[in-house]
């Protein structure tokens, strides 16, 4: 204690102070002052936690996607490479097909965190404490605690059991939107392979002819020299050339760039090379079904059964069905039981371990409104979702009614540009040999070249019309690549839900030898490693939908 003076010296002034206060207060006033230095210190370090350099991470992330994208170098690709070859290394390999597989297993992790969150509580804790001072008469200097507490709460226990059902329901529906991705995929192919491989062997055809006309223009222009043929003559021959030197030039373009899509939807690089088998287009055409054998109200019953989207859709409905007993359950009181094993070493207590049990109500009065109003709102939610699966079953019928239009009309186009082309080969034909008779001029012979190449082109362009336009056609009633070669004259309404080959194949049809023998199957017929059954059973599926549309990756 010390005595301070004040007011001259006056002894009824005196005030007295408490040194240990005065020693309090300054302590406080040194932590207080490093706290604000170390907040200081850690507020300046953190404005350099954001300097990065992007230049630098873009280049080490940019490494990175580029020795993943060179994977076709220890790849060995089918040479030559048939249809069924390329749409089994796009499934497999397609980087939006790798980026669905890779949700759909984030879905399934999901759902066992789900299921897992319906265990009960149960907690453990224990603590040592030692001490210099006795803080209470009745403790010791040190002391052991642990507690062992076990709880269940079956409000919160019902409303797990309710999301673990919705995310196994949301990967089921993963499952689906995969097998009509994979369907999509397959139709993408498809169209780019018969581009590539129509143009192709178009090109080979007018390589030919072009050589023949120039060599009718080296003539031409003898006869010009020599002024036995008008220059006119010679120069309209000349002309045929170079229009057939830009109609070449043309299908190169096409070639590349369908063989760069193609690669694309595979999953190979633009710069890879490969060679695809030939078949002949007239061959596979005349293997599509008769637009008369096509029964449009069987065909529109096929597709609101098999259709991928509408099994989404029920899954959907029924993903908010839980929903909306969730919101109802959520307004019930929550019933709780508990139990607990305490020990504690403290010297002083009568004893060491004992333990609790009991029970609990509770419930929030004033979130019952709430609760309540999206009760509601779930309910009209699903009404709403019933009438949007009445909008997807009405777009389907028209979807399938305009397909089958299509293809009947695309196929009569082909059967008009076919008899074309067999009349302008005809009249080449009939040409040559008049030419060769001396009754037909070169610039005549040139001009009939010219005509049955147009011709020709007219009626491939319509090759890739019908065949797109049956594909899309198998696509809308929701058939897997697997099945489209399969006569839809022969398809009744419970066929949907035979068992069909997995929609992604084997990588064994990818890694086969590069060369392949000459009894190789041609690109429309199915290989046989690809004609296996789907390993998955229907007790693998707590669904009622074709095996189909089931995963089977």
């Amino acid at each position: 204690m010390c005595i301070i003076q004040t007011n001259n010296g006056k002894p009824e002034d005196f005030i007295i102070i408490n040194l240990s206060k005065i020693m309090k207060i300054r302590t406080m006033m040194t932590a207080g002052l490093i706290l604000s230095v170390s907040f200081l210190f850690l507020l300046g370090g953190c404005s350099h936690l954001y300097e990065i350099d992007f230049a630098a991470q873009r280049q080490t992330h940019l490494s990175e996607d580029l020795a993943s994208l060179q994977f076709e170098k220890h790849q060995t690709l089918p040479d030559p490479m048939t249809l069924d070859d390329a749409v089994a290394i796009g499934l497999q390999n397609n980087l939006d097909m790798r980026v669905s597989e890779m949700m759909a297993a984030i879905e399934n992790d999901n759902a066992l965190s789900e299921k897992l969150k319906m265990l009960p509580t149960l907690e453990a804790d224990g603590t040592y404490s030692k001490s210099n001072v006795y803080n209470a008469p009745d403790e010791d200097l040190s002391s052991k605690k642990a507690t062992l507490s076990f709880a269940w709460n079956l409000l919160d226990f019902g409303l797990s059991y309710i999301r673990a059902r919705q995310a196994a329901l949301r990967t089921e529906v993963r499952k689906i939107e995969r097998m009509r991705q994979a369907q999509n995929l397959a139709l993408d192919i498809v169209v780019a392979y018969w581009k590539a491989v129509l143009a192709e062997q178009s090109l080979e055809k007018i390589r030919k002819i072009e050589a023949e006309v120039n060599d009718y223009r080296i003539k031409a222009e003898e006869l010009v020299k020599q002024k036995r043929l008008d220059p006119i003559a010679s120069k309209a021959i000349e002309k045929k050339i170079v229009e057939l030197a830009i109609t070449a030039s043309n299908l190169q373009a096409d070639i590349s760039g369908a063989k760069i899509e193609l690669s694309k939807l595979m999953g190979l690089g633009p710069a890879t090379s490969f060679n695809l088998m030939r078949a002949s287009f007239k061959a596979y055409v005349e293997k599509l079904p008769s637009p008369l054998s096509l029964d449009s109200l069987k065909l529109e019953k096929i597709a609101l059964r098999g259709r991928p989207e509408f099994f989404s859709a029920d899954i959907d409905m029924n993903i908010q069905q839980d929903e909306a007993k969730a919101a109802l359950i959520s307004m019930f009181p929550g019933i709780e039981f508990d139990f607990a094993l305490y020990y504690n070493t403290n010297s002083y207590n009568v004893n060491n371990f004992w333990s609790t049990w009991g029970g609990s109500i509770t419930s929030s009065l004033l979130s019952l409104p709430f609760q309540y109003v999206n009760w509601k709102k779930q309910k009209k939610t699903l009404e709403m979702m019933r009438l949007q699966r009445l909008i997807l079953t009405a777009g389907v019928i028209v979807q399938t009614h305009i397909a089958v239009h299509d293809y009947v009309v695309k196929e009569r186009q082909f059967r008009l540009y076919d008899d074309a082309f067999v009349i302008a080969e005809d009249l080449l034909k009939m040409s040559r040999e008049r030419h060769q008779l001396g009754l037909l001029s070169d610039w005549a012979m040139t001009q009939r070249m010219l005509e049955d190449v147009v011709a020709m082109l007219e009626r491939d362009r319509r090759i890739i019309d019908v065949i797109n336009a049956y594909n899309i056609l198998l696509v809308t009633l929701g058939r897997d690549y697997n099945r489209w070669k399969d006569a839809l004259s022969d398809i009744s309404e419970t066929d949907i839900k035979e068992n069909p080959a997995s929609p992604v194949k084997e990588k064994q049809v990818i890694e086969k030898k590069a060369v392949q023998s000459p009894k190789s199957p041609p690109p429309d017929t199915v290989p046989e490693e690809n004609t296996d059954k789907a390993p998955g059973g229907a007790d693998d599926y707590p669904l009622d939908y074709p095996e189909e549309l089931r995963d089977t990756g």
